[in-house]
């Protein structure tokens, strides 16, 4: 008797866990609200980050419809990243003159593009130049495009920093003039490319930055920045504010904490490179690279002979993760997500991403909750008193003896 049960209370565990289905295998869940279409929009929320595997390969979502089977619904995992499209607008230089004033460089664009930016390539390298940008229809009556804009290269053994682009509102006109102001050495203008770009900023949120710790590194001759973050999040952009006026153009890092290692010493951090570029005062400091996730971000910034910096903040952006979900049956839907063994789900709709709508309304992201474990009572032994064992054990010497003498006497 006690056997049967045994056996029945397994079985019945077992037609439990295949009806959740393999829920059992994540950790965490949240009620997904509010389904009332084929396709919905889920903003994943930032305190999601820290729990998920590295790729966002173990989210999935599970409904449980009301004859208790388990159905998964696909979706697109779509990333709100910049985008940005670049038409280049052909030209001719039909003018290069120079008086006392200055240097004359003059384009006629045929077409009468749109253009607002140009960047420029002049031969040699340590300049300072201010230059002015101006646009007419018919060469008599220039117009102020852009005025006493900077450009200049710097090129020595610590420094290579060169920032010869113009940038500026959209204009139209048949014919941009470039003025350079005289200075005693004449500019030699190797190229110029003009060109229409578009920017479409992505969908981003602002993370707290919990501490900011700042250290200057007398040995290196570097400033190096850590800024501790919530928790886990994305981050793709951070802007550094710098209070000092004067000039600067200084090599700069930012690095994301990827790992941690414990050795005999204590855990050693494990960074990543994220970007390496130029903190410039010619620039906005603002740098833009391929998100990672992370809790806490360094800045180093090289300073040379330099004195340090000062700085007044600095801002940690990341980009905003949805999933775009088709829901084709009626059921109660869950986000489930924390399993590392878990692979990137294969969904046909990846290939046809283009056919969702682009406007869905968003779901509603219930509370975080820990799923439970199903619990497996331990099999009770067959023989829980020893004795049977042992005559059990007996009886099976006993046949085996028995047969043995019967074979020999044959």
């Amino acid at each position: 008797m006690r056997l049967r049960i045994n056996i029945i209370t397994i079985l019945f565990v077992m037609l439990m866990s295949s009806a959740f289905g393999q829920m059992k295998d994540y950790r965490f869940k949240r009620e997904l609200r509010e389904i009332s279409e084929l396709w919905h929009k889920i903003i994943l929320p930032n305190d999601i980050f820290s729990k998920v595997s590295h790729g966002l390969s173990d989210i999935r979502i599970y409904g449980i419809t009301t004859s208790n089977d388990t159905l998964e619904a696909p979706y697109v995992l779509r990333v709100n990243e910049d985008t940005y499209s670049n038409r280049q607008v052909d030209f001719n230089l039909i003018n290069s003159t120079h008086n006392r004033k200055g240097y004359y460089y003059t384009f006629e664009v045929p077409s009468i593009e749109g253009i607002n930016h140009i960047q420029l390539d002049f031969q040699g390298t340590n300049f300072d130049r201010y230059v002015t940008l101006e646009g007419s229809h018919d060469q008599k009556e220039w117009f102020t495009i852009l005025k006493s804009s900077r450009v200049l290269s710097i090129e020595n053994s610590q420094t290579q920093y060169t920032f010869t682009s113009l940038t500026f509102p959209s204009a139209k006109y048949q014919y941009i003039r470039l003025f350079i102001p005289e200075n005693g050495k004449m500019p030699i203008l190797n190229s110029a490319r003009l060109t229409e770009e578009k920017f479409e900023p992505g969908n981003y949120v602002t993370h707290d930055v919990l501490n900011t710790s700042i250290r200057e590194n007398q040995d290196r001759r570097q400033t190096e920045i850590e800024l501790d973050l919530e928790s886990i999040v994305s981050v793709s952009q951070i802007k550094v504010n710098v209070v000092d006026q004067f000039d600067y153009y200084r090599p700069v890092s930012i690095e994301y904490l990827h790992d941690s290692v414990k050795t005999p010493n204590g855990w050693k951090k494990q960074y990543r490179v994220a970007f390496n570029g130029m903190l410039s005062s010619l620039e906005s400091n603002e740098f833009r690279f391929r998100n990672v996730f992370t809790h806490k971000v360094r800045v180093v910034i090289r300073n040379f002979d330099n004195n340090p910096l000062k700085f007044e903040g600095f801002v940690v952006k990341g980009n905003v993760y949805e999933l775009h979900a088709r829901f084709t049956e009626p059921a109660s839907y869950i986000l489930v997500y924390g399993n590392d063994r878990a692979t990137s789900p294969n969904y046909d709709i990846v290939n046809f991403a283009n056919k969702i709508p682009e406007a869905i309304s968003t779901l509603t992201l219930g509370q975080e909750e820990v799923i439970d474990k199903v619990p497996i009572d331990p099999v009770v032994p067959i023989f829980e008193n020893k004795t049977w064992l042992w005559v059990v054990m007996g009886l099976i010497i006993f046949v085996l003896g028995w047969f043995s003498v019967h074979m020999i006497r044959k």
